[in-house]
């Protein structure tokens, strides 16, 4: 039986009880027990290794009997394994084998999971329960919640600093409170907003490689992924998976040389958690994935095509200078970031700030000297910027009697 076959027959429960590694391919199953055994008892070990040479692809899956062994083994991220040079990469690992049905959102950051929910006696006072609690670790916070169906017992949510205090807590406190870990609450606000929605989209039901089944749903954010060649799309599905809440990821462009894949995220917050994970790390060993937001990349590539006929970025004169000239500038059809503006003004020299007005996608360019806002005006006015289009004119600021005076005639 393949290691692969063997990865999937292997039992979900507890929950959050699998380490996903990211290591080097001659790392061996035999290595990573003894890495991991201190952390406590390891119920299977899984090396992913290539079908066709049997060469290990860098990459593995530790599961262990508790979720708290898990929790432990979480502290060998950046460390290095007997025999190899080169630290691994540690994380809580999504359900290997988990329904291609069920939602995206439900994948793991132990640290949003420091919350237990549990069912207690009415009788329990918040003082009593921090104390029992406190056993297992430090009690940071108690909330009681009546049961309006059930007078003789109420809800308890119950924090802790770590993962790993959760977990033990979970784990040896009173079999019949039933704890369990809270769902983030940002995952019920989401489930809130679907049950919410008129007609139910599917997509918010099912994962998907396809770009195709992209919901509309204002709040997703897009990153455009650059790495090795190596990585075919379901690996790379599996590796951003981890971070909760991907909606679909899907491969843009290939070279013999490296991808290109775009990988979508309900939340810019949720994206944000992927780069914070992912930008950077070698997988395979050797090779560095580039992850950026895809509108970063974006004004990037505009600086570098259409702007570099203007010369380099000038420095800015400072605030405290009075301007002498304005430019008026409006964005079509949308406006573009004020980094994007000003990192076109400013290769005039002179520039002293930009500004969008708020809501809108019209602004202002204040210049120090006439001759900078000038160039910029005559240079710029009509410029193309990726999908916007400038129209830029002299600002011409009016008095009060000049107002007056042309609403006479």
């Amino acid at each position: 039986m393949s290691d692969v076959n063997r990865a999937k027959e292997i039992s979900e429960e507890p929950p959050m009880s699998r380490l996903f590694v990211i290591c080097g391919k001659q790392i061996t199953k035999d290595q990573l027990i003894k890495h991991f055994e201190p952390d406590g008892t390891i119920e299977e070990c899984v090396v992913i290794t290539d079908r066709k040479t049997g060469q290990g692809k860098g990459v593995a899956y530790v599961k262990f009997t508790k979720t708290s062994s898990a929790a432990r083994g979480l502290r060998k991220n950046g460390t290095v394994v007997e025999g190899d040079t080169r630290p691994i990469k540690v994380m809580i690992s999504a359900s290997y084998n988990r329904d291609k049905n069920s939602d995206t959102s439900a994948d793991v950051n132990e640290n949003q999971f420091l919350r237990l929910f549990a069912i207690v006696p009415s009788n329990r006072t918040e003082e009593q329960l921090k104390e029992e609690f406190g056993t297992h670790g430090t009690v940071t916070q108690v909330r009681l919640v009546p049961d309006k169906k059930n007078d003789k017992q109420c809800a308890a949510y119950i924090k802790f600093p770590t993962f790993l205090e959760t977990a033990l807590a979970i784990e040896n406190c009173n079999p019949q409170y039933k704890a369990k870990f809270c769902v983030p609450r940002s995952k019920l606000q989401q489930e809130r907003e679907q049950k919410g929605q008129l007609s139910p989209d599917p997509f918010n039901r099912k994962r998907a490689h396809s770009p195709d089944r992209l919901s509309t749903v204002r709040g997703d954010t897009k990153l455009v992924v650059i790495c090795s060649n190596q990585l075919n799309q379901d690996r790379l599905w599996r590796l951003f998976d981890i971070c909760p809440g991907m909606k679909y990821c899907s491969i843009i462009t290939a070279s013999e040389i490296n991808i290109t894949a775009a990988v979508v995220y309900s939340s810019r917050q949720e994206a944000q958690r992927a780069v914070d994970k992912i930008h950077g790390l070698e997988y395979p060993l050797g090779e560095r994935i580039i992850v950026r937001f895809e509108e970063e990349l974006k004004e990037e590539l505009i600086t570098k095509d259409t702007l570099t006929q203007f010369g380099p970025p000038k420095p800015l004169v400072p605030d405290a200078v009075q301007f002498v000239k304005k430019a008026f500038f409006i964005c079509m059809p949308e406006a573009v970031s004020v980094k994007l503006l000003t990192d076109a003004f400013c290769r005039f020299g002179d520039l002293i700030k930009v500004y969008l007005v708020p809501g809108k996608r019209h602004g202002y360019a204040e210049f120090a000297s006439d001759v900078a806002a000038n160039r910029a005006i005559q240079q710029l006015h009509g410029m193309q910027l990726g999908d916007c289009r400038l129209k830029v004119l002299e600002c011409a600021e009016y008095t009060g009697d000049q107002k007056r005076n042309r609403m006479e005639h």
